[in-house]
Order: structure tokens, then C-alpha cells, then sequence
């Protein structure tokens, strides 16, 4: 066995040296599929580590955003409802401040953003 496994590994260089050199065209196909193969398997993990992370935030629904108003460039109005209370926000690029706490009356309609400005002022 050990004189098997020696002349194995000595005729081994050999059949490498006889063996012929890939051409370009081979060696930029093997390369561009292993590129293919590395960018899929990041973006399955990619998928799935995101799928995983989101999964257990999503099951509460506590707080919606009703409608957004756009002020300026970086300053908007928000209308926001957190468990059945609503808030109207002003949002800038550095701070939220609360404007006004609408208390949603029980059976009544849900008014539209214009009308709840109008009344605000």
C-alpha cells in the first residue's frame, strides 16, 4: 500500500504538467459563475437574516400613520394614531413635537387631515 501511495504522488506532477492550460475563455467563464454562486448565496442570507429580524416586529400594530403633509424640504406634519388615540406631529430634521392630542370620539366617522387643520386653528 505505502509503495501504491508513492508512486501515486510520483507520477502525480506529471499528469498536472500533461494536462493543458485552460484558455482564457474557460478560466472567465469559471470565474464569472463562482462570482454568480458568492452574490446569490449573499443575497439568500441577505433575504433570509432579514426576514428573520422583521418577523417578531411586525406582529404589533400599536401605532399607524394616518397621513403625512410635507411643510418644507425637512419639516412635515403628521397625523398619527397610537391604540386608538390620535396625535397630530410636527416633524423636523432634528425633533417631534406634538401639536395637538385628537381624542377619537367612539361611533364617529374618522374626519379628513384639512378638516382636523381647520379646527386646530
Amino acid at each position: 500500500m505505502p509503495l501504491l501511495c508513492l508512486l501515486f504522488l510520483t507520477f502525480f506532477p506529471a499528469m498536472a504538467w500533461a494536462a493543458e492550460p485552460p484558455t482564457m475563455t474557460s478560466a472567465l467563464l469559471r470565474t464569472a459563475w463562482a462570482l454568480l454562486i458568492v452574490v446569490g448565496l449573499i443575497l439568500a442570507l441577505y433575504g433570509l437574516s432579514k426576514k428573520r429580524l422583521f418577523l417578531g416586529k411586525m406582529s404589533g400594530n400599536a401605532i399607524k400613520i394616518i397621513e403625512m403633509r410635507p411643510l418644507q424640504p425637512k419639516s412635515t406634519l403628521a397625523l398619527v394614531e397610537v391604540r386608538g388615540r390620535e396625535y397630530l406631529l410636527g416633524v423636523s430634521a432634528n425633533s417631534i413635537h406634538l401639536l395637538a392630542e385628537l381624542s377619537a370620539e367612539p361611533g364617529k366617522q374618522p374626519v379628513d387631515f384639512p378638516t382636523l387643520l381647520a379646527e386646530q386653528e
